[in-house]
């Protein structure tokens, strides 16, 4: 591995840290209960790097029906937590935000 992959992969994995401290405070402050209740497994850029991908966990017995709910309000929250992202992490764009739920017994290490 070169110098330079080594720098860029220190930063993006600082990035991914602070992203995801960042989100999981903003969804434990949502004011939908829905987004409360997750929690943040990883963030990791994907293949292009301008996305990247939050991977959340949604604890106790998940159903389908409360893995989709997740999602949906995932997906409706997405600017409001890309806007949290803007103001904590100082960068010339803000990365774009892919979500993934998971049920807590399949995000285990």
């Amino acid at each position: 591995m070169t110098r330079n992959q080594t720098q860029k992969n220190r930063r993006h994995a600082r990035l991914s840290r602070q992203i995801e401290q960042v989100i999981s405070l903003a969804l434990g402050a949502s004011e939908d209960a829905r987004l409360r209740e997750l929690i943040v497994h990883s963030v990791a850029p994907s293949a292009g790097g301008a996305t990247l991908v939050v991977r959340v966990v949604l604890p106790g017995e998940a159903s389908i029906e409360a893995l989709e709910q997740a999602y949906h309000a995932l997906a409706a929250a997405r600017g409001w937590l890309r806007q949290q992202v803007a103001a904590d992490i100082h960068r010339k764009r803000t990365p774009d935000l892919d979500f993934q739920v998971f049920p807590s017994w399949e995000a285990a290490p």
